[in-house]
């Protein structure tokens, strides 16, 4: 095993978990266009892989989804649907 330091400036996690209707899920409320949005935004800007934006299969609070985890800032969105991914990009996605 070997031990580095964190190779990101900071890392995005949306969850993209798609239940298809059987439970609630992230998939329910468009996870993996939020996804899709904050990554391409990342790389538009220049900044991915710096900041890293990725999928997480679940988060664990599904009936709250679409959920976003940002590390190292510790902050914590539910609810997120498409049309909030520009304002996460601008407090999240910069240099």
């Amino acid at each position: 095993m070997q031990s580095d330091k964190i190779p990101y400036k900071k890392q995005i996690f949306v969850c993209t978990n798609n239940q298809h209707g059987e439970k609630p899920s992230c998939g329910d409320h468009q996870g993996e266009e939020v996804f899709h949005q904050l990554r391409q935004i990342a790389k538009d800007r220049g900044l991915h892989p710096q900041i890293r934006v990725a999928q997480a299969k679940c988060l664990g609070k599904c009936s709250q989804g679409v959920n976003v985890m940002v590390y190292p800032d510790e902050v914590w969105y539910s609810g997120v649907r498409p049309k909030d991914v520009e304002a996460l990009a601008d407090k999240y996605i910069k240099d």
